[in-house]
């Protein structure tokens, strides 16, 4: 499978991920591994995000579909300089339980969720929903014996790279969200802007996430 490249940016710590995953060309990993010989943070996010890509690698109850690993990496790509972010996320993506539950969604494009129950945590990212109006938006949802609670509101779509998704379809960033309980499957609607407190329509998918 051909792996998405990163441009180097200006600042490198952020390609860690990538450089991990081995999605950069020769001169940027030249590059980064010049920085990485002087940084005190970067080998150790290298050595968690290789842990990583082991982990989706196998945890997974059933096989992945053959595109997680390029939306993984637009994920990583897309976390830019939010570095909280990035170390909260791959300690959900590293966690010694994650599951991952993917599937197609009504409205189009494939929605993935990777998860760890022993810590409540998952992390939510998409591939070729449609872009909604500025007036809605994609908002997640915890369903389970606790009820339906909100999980957070999805990022607009991002446009995706030629050859890639039909214009107006794209990947969006990666989302975080705690308070997912033992039972709960995620579930995403279509909210007006701004997000609601409970659903106003039917999800376009729900991912149960395997034991």
């Amino acid at each position: 499978m051909r792996l998405p490249r990163f441009p180097l940016r200006r600042d490198p710590h952020v390609l860690a991920g990538a450089y991990a995953l081995d999605a950069l060309d020769a001169g940027e990993r030249a590059r980064f591994e010049r920085h990485l010989a002087s940084c005190r943070t970067c080998p150790g996010e290298v050595r968690g995000y290789a842990a990583t890509a082991a982990v989706l690698g196998v945890a997974a109850a059933v096989t992945p579909p053959p595109a997680l690993k390029g939306r993984v990496l637009d994920a990583v790509a897309a976390l830019g300089s939010a570095r909280s972010d990035d170390a909260a996320i791959a300690a959900v993506l590293s966690a010694p339980d994650a599951r991952i539950a993917s599937a197609a969604t009504s409205a189009g494009g494939t929605a993935t969720v990777v998860a760890s129950r022993h810590g409540g945590t998952m992390v939510f990212t998409s591939s070729g929903l449609p872009a909604l109006p500025p007036t809605h938006v994609y908002e997640l949802w915890f369903i389970g014996s606790a009820g339906v609670r909100p999980a957070g509101l999805v990022p607009p779509v991002r446009p995706g790279p030629a050859p890639g998704p039909a214009p107006g379809r794209g990947a969006t960033a990666p989302v975080l969200a705690s308070g997912l309980s033992a039972d709960d499957s995620v579930g995403v609607t279509v909210e007006p802007s701004g997000g609601t407190s409970a659903p106003t329509t039917t999800p376009i998918v729900v991912l149960s996430l395997p034991a």
